[in-house]
Order: structure tokens, then sequence, then C-alpha cells
């Protein structure tokens, strides 16, 4: 091991050595019994705890889940205040950079894919599709989602907008298979299969999965996937007090790309619903010149230790890599770049957790280290010859130095005192920099060669190139909940929140008093924000409500306005915004077999002052809606479940929100209508099951994806996507 590897795990060797101090004084908390009306398996808030925390079951999963297979974002769409847009029906579309569809309460999770799995940051702030279509959802046990305030345990590189975490379903204790088939519109076709072999005598346990997925792009030409192949292989290991668990996943996946419509075509969908690319090989436009390829692929352990019934240690190691690019259309029409992503990110999380009294203890850290793009760092131009690609030069060329790392250390405790319980903790988050060498390209580039190969023929621009920083910011909690009476309690949560620096800035060519890249560089900071929830959870024999009430306050966010120092409009960390809103979260069971549930969200997200944009003007944004952020969200859905037979309609609606920060492009409200059917049965050699779902039921036309930042001046832009029209997919699933 070498000895920058010994510094990083050193925290995990700190934290068992303080084992047998901490066991000598712990106590077992007394057995609480809390009754709920929905299964583990179904969508229901957290009530073990006084933040906002809502969790997604392997039933809820399997009924409501997209017929996509994938992609755990789709599985939060009917959680209060999020908002989820996918480009497609299957939710297989990954979007070219930072957003890939999601706000939660008026905030966009940027900067690429956010979000934990096993509470593991697979991916660092990059723009491919990281850990989104890496994991079959047949392979997930369930999904929770924190919103406003979070513990300080819950982990994460940035949480502004929450935190998502995706837990395994790691090999089953009895031996048995399951495979499926699907097929629907747009000639998707998905097929899954699972083998596990249960529990061995020498108590290891492992799977093997495989999945293999594509579909036309429902608008223009080209596919979306054209393939996506993925294999999965996990195994568990019993070894006294030490279990030991291991999991690989590797997913390839290629697409063409979804093209965005202008403000004037998305108010005409009846003659621009199905308009795209065209296919015409002699422009910068055509459907095949816009597209990507991507594999990724992951590595992840977890070894957890039991000192005693009250004190355990748990170590997860972890290795990803994403290798692939982007095509897309340059700034003229016979011009085509190509976005090359290479990019490793590794690291570990420890976490020592115990009893001390009546208290529940947790004391942890997490390490992570990555590599841009994330800034962007290499991009290659093409040029159109006769129908056909040719390459012109290298039109970016830069070099990581220096790994961007991130170190999180944190303690959190929980007690409970009768009818009282309160969770309060600490959080210290410490970010460096990555440090990049950029490369002098140009017209003199003209080598078709790999970046390896162009570092050695190119210069050095000292200019341009950039040394990482250390930012660090300690982020602190606390929550409580107090019982009013057996069915009712009260809960309120206080903490502050990180989100990530403002990379777009690298980009920024040096102009007026910005003479370096480094000025930009030494600018950037984390966007805080500060977040209060109050609310109310009731709790009865077949029903919940949950209202919450919450405001947040934010700072540093990056955001795109003008500069004295440039005399120019670029990325920058100074806007300050805040938000508040209710959503409220209700579920009822009304009879054996029938499960109802909905949510309903009002959100104000603005800024708190107005800013400055194109030649120093101001923008008066003050108190105003922050664009694609609408006021109202709600969801209603069902689950009939009678002798095998299940029944679940589901409708969702988006209030009315601008596209710009000039509020002149304004998006009308939709309502959408899914319904889900399903009929199970038995044999003696195992289950069978029939599905059939249909998607936007009603057919309805509307834009649902708006690709924006929180300052958007750019009438006309091509920034709106339509939503999918109705899908019909058909399902053929056997057990063994």
């Amino acid at each position: 091991m070498t000895p920058p590897m010994r510094r990083k795990l050193l925290p995990c060797l700190l934290a068992s050595l303080c084992a047998p101090s901490l066991a000598a004084e712990v106590t077992t908390l007394p057995v609480v019994e809390v009754s709920a009306s929905a299964e583990d398996g179904w969508l229901k808030p957290e009530r073990a705890t006084p933040s906002t925390v809502y969790r997604v079951g392997g039933e809820a999963l399997g009924a409501f889940g997209n017929p996509g297979g994938t992609n755990p974002y789709l599985n939060l769409a009917d959680l209060p205040g999020v908002k989820i847009t996918p480009v497609d029906a299957y939710g297989l579309n990954n979007m070219q950079g930072g957003q890939k569809g999601m706000r939660v309460r008026g905030e966009v999770s940027t900067h690429g894919v956010s979000g934990t799995v096993e509470g593991l940051a697979l991916n660092g702030p990059g723009p491919g599709p990281g850990y989104l279509f890496l994991f079959d959802r047949e392979n997930l046990a369930s999904l929770t989602f924190a919103q406003g305030a979070l513990a300080a345990d819950q982990a994460g590189l940035f949480n502004s907008y929450g935190a998502l975490d995706s837990q395994l379903l790691w090999p089953r204790r009895e031996a048995g298979g399951e495979l499926s088939f699907s097929m629907g519109s747009e000639r998707f076709q998905r097929v899954f299969a699972r083998a596990d072999s249960g529990q061995l005598a020498s108590g290891t346990a492992f799977f093997v999965s495989a999945s293999d997925t594509r579909a036309n792009k429902w608008r223009g030409d080209g596919q979306a996937p054209g393939n996506r192949d993925n294999l999965e292989f996990g195994l568990s290991q019993a070894l006294g007090p030490l279990n030991l668990k291991l999991w690989y996943a590797r997913n390839e996946q290629s697409q063409h790309t979804y093209q965005a419509l202008t403000y004037k075509q998305a108010t005409n969908l009846d003659a621009y619903y199905r308009s795209d690319y065209p296919n015409n090989r002699n422009s910068a436009q055509h459907y095949d010149y816009n597209r990507q390829d991507f594999r990724n692929e992951a590595l992840l352990a977890e070894l957890d230790y039991t000192f005693s019934p009250t004190l355990s240690l748990s170590i997860k190691p972890f290795y990803s890599r994403e290798q692939g690019y982007y095509l897309y259309a340059g700034s003229s029409d016979t011009q085509v770049l190509k976005w090359l992503i290479d990019h490793s990110t590794y690291g570990v999380n420890s976490e020592l957790r115990g009893l001390w009294g009546d208290t529940e203890i947790k004391l942890g850290h997490s390490w992570t280290s990555t590599e841009p793009p994330g800034p962007p760092t290499t991009r290659t131009q093409y040029v159109i010859r006769n129908g056909s690609l040719q390459f012109d030069r290298w039109a970016m060329l830069s070099k990581t130095v220096d790994r961007h790392e991130f170190h999180s250390f944190y303690l959190s405790a929980l007690h409970q005192a009768g009818p009282l319980t309160v969770q309060g903790g600490l959080r210290y988050a410490r970010e460096t920099l990555p440090s990049i060498d950029a490369y002098t390209v140009g017209a003199n580039s003209a080598w078709d060669i790999s970046a390896d190969q162009a570092y050695s023929l190119a210069s050095r621009n000292a200019a341009r190139s950039v040394s990482g920083r250390t930012l660090a910011y300690w982020l602190p909690q606390l929550g409580a909940a107090y019982q009013l009476t057996p069915q009712l309690q009260a809960r309120a949560s206080l903490g502050r929140t990180i989100g990530a620096p403002s990379f777009d800035a690298y980009n920024q060519a040096p102009s007026g008093a910005i003479t370096t890249s480094q000025q930009y560089w030494d600018q950037l900071k984390p966007e805080l924000s500060t977040k209060l929830d109050l609310g109310l959870r009731w709790q009865a024999e077949r029903a919940y409500l949950e209202p919450t009430l919450y405001f947040s306050r934010s700072r540093n966010k990056g955001v795109n306005v003008y500069s004295e120092q440039t005399r120019t409009v670029y990325s920058q960390n100074i806007g300050q915004t805040r938000g508040y809103g209710l959503q409220l979260s209700a579920g009822l069971t009304p009879l054996t077999g029938l499960r109802l549930f909905g949510a309903l969200s009002y959100s104000r997200s603005q800024f708190s002052e107005d800013v400055r944009t194109n030649n120093g003007a101001w923008l008066p944004v003050q108190g105003k809606q922050l664009p694609d952020v609408p006021r109202w969200m709600a969801n209603l859905g069902a689950a009939w479940q009678w002798q095998g037979l299940t029944v679940a309609p589901s409708v969702n609606y988006v209030g009315s929100r601008w596209g710009t920060s000039t509020y002149t492009e304004r998006l009308p409200g939709y309502l959408t209508a899914d319904l889900n059917f399903s009929y199970a049965g038995k044999a003696r050699w195992g289950g069978w099951e029939l599905g059939l779902s249909v998607l936007n039921v009603f057919d309805r036309r509307y834009i649902g994806q708006i690709s924006t930042s929180e300052i958007n001046t750019a009438s006309n832009g091509a920034i709106y996507y339509p939503g999918a029209p109705r899908t019909v997919v058909g399902k053929v699933k056997l057990t063994f």
C-alpha cells in the first residue's frame, strides 16, 4: 500500500482503535414499536428521524417502476417536491452535460449525476451518465431520498438538492432465478436475467445478472438507446463476526441525442412535436453527428465487523471508471465537436456505529478521489466534407495533474427520551480542486492521434493552466421530534448543505483584468444553503399524513452574470437565493388489497437580489420565481391487488413555469396519467407474471424538460424538450 493510501485510510484505523473504549460503556436501547399503514416494500415517509426522508421500497419499484429498467431518478417521481422530466418514455436518455432532468424544491442537481449507491459517491461532478444506468432496477432493494436539512451521516459529495441513496439487492439466501422479456412502443425491447446461488454451506452466496435494452427514438431518426448491455455480479461471505460483500457492475450504452426546441416551436407542438435532427449528412445537425457512447463500470465492497450487539464497524472501498464521448454540432453548420471523457473515481467510506447509554452514535469518514472532466478537458473538432466527418484539429487539450479530492468527517447522534427524539450532528467537508495543465491548440494542432500522444506535441499554456486549492466548511445539523399523541408527531430539522462550485468558469477565456484562468479558479466557492423543515406526522393503522413547511437560503450559487473585471458574462459563485414552500405526503389503505397515495407541493424559489447580465444591465429578478420551477405540483396513485391481479394507476400534475429569467417565455402546466397492470400466478417450478404498462395514457403533448440555469436571458434559445407520447409496453416475467 502506498503512503498516500495509508494516509487516506487513517481515519478508518483510528475508528477501529476507538472500539474497545466505546464498547465498555454501551447499553442496549429498549425496543420501540411503531405501527405503519404500509409495508416496508411500499412508498412512504421515514418515521425514525426528525429529518424529511422518503423511502421507495421494492414493492413500489415493481408496481410503478419505469419499464426502461434503470435510472433511479424516475422512481422518485411520486415524491413531494420532486420534479422528474425525462426526455424519453423509458428514462434511458442521457442528457449531455450536468443537468439530468431532476429538480427538488426548485433546486437542480447540476454538474453531473448526484446521489450515492450504498452510501458511496461512485461518480464525481462530471458530465457523463455516471451511475444512472449502471444498475438494473431488479437489482435494487429500495431507494431513500432525504430533503431539506440532512443528517450528518447522509453521504454524498454535494447535497444542496437532497440526498438520494440506492440500496442494492444483495445475493439472496434462497437459490432461485428471474427471467423477463419486455416489448413496447418505438421497437423497445428488454431482456433481463438473474440467477442466485442461495447461501451455501460455506456461508457464501452470489448472483449474476445480465440485461440487454434497445429502442428507437420516439421523434426523429436514430436510437435511444442503440444498445444498453448490462452485467452485474454480487458476492456475500459470512465469516463469524465479519461479513464481506462485493459487487461489480458494467454498463455499455450508445444513443442518439434528442434535439431541443426553441420557444416558438415549443408553443406550437402541433407542428413541431416530433421535430428533431434531420437526415442530412452535409449538415452538423445530422442526427448521426449528434450522439454519444459510454462504458461505465464500478467495483465496490462492504466489510462489516460486529464487535458486540451494540458496536460495529463498516469499511466500504470502491472504484469506478467512465469512458466515452459526446458528438455534437459546433458553432457552424460544417463543424462537429467530440467531447472525450475518460476518468476514474475511487475512495473509501468508514463508519463506527454504537450505543452510548441511550444514544445511538455514528462516527465516520469518507474519502473520494476523482478526476475531470468536470470541468471539460479534452475535445476534438471535425469538419464535414462530402457527407462525412474529417478530423480538423484539437479544440481543447488539458491534462489532470492533481486529482479532485473530497474528505468528509462526521459525528452524528440520535437520542430518545420518552416522547422526545433528538438528532444532531456535525460534518466537516473538505474539497481540494484539481490541478489542470492546459495546452495550446488550434489551427496548428491537426494531429489525429490520442490525447496522450498530443500532449507531447503541444506546448503547455501557463495562462490557461490552474493549480488546485482547498475549500473547507462545517455543516451542522440539529433535529427534534415530539410524540404529541400515539398517532401524531411534531418535528423540526435545521442544518446546512453544500453544493458544487461553478467549474464552468474554467472554460472562460481570460479577459480584461482577468489575465489567467487561475484567477477564475481562485474565485470558486461551493454553494452553501441553510435549510429549515417544520412538520407533522400523523400515523393511523390504515393511513398516514405528513405535511412539511420548509425554508432555505443559499449563497455562492453558480450563476451566469456580468463581471466588472472582464466586462463579460460568465459563471460565478455569487448568486443569493431563498426558497420556501409546503409539501404534503399522504397514504390510505381503505380496503385490504387497496392502497392510495398522493403528494402535493407548493414551491417558491427566487433570487434575493437583482443581478447584472449582458453589457452590465441590471436584470430585475429579485423576488421572482427561478426558471423551470413551477409553484404547484401534485400526484395521485393507487394500487389494487386481488387474486394475483394488480392495477396501479397514477396521475402527475406540473404547474406553469418560466423558461428564462426575462419572464417572456412561459410554459403552461400539464397533467399526465400512467396505468400499470400485472397478473401473477404460481406453478410447481416457480411463478409467472404478465404485465402491461401504458404511459401518458391520454397522449398529452407538453414540454417536460427545460435545459436552463438560474439566470438565462437567451430568448428563443433551443432549450425545450417535449415529453414523450403515449407509450405501451408488455412484459413477461418468470421466477424459479
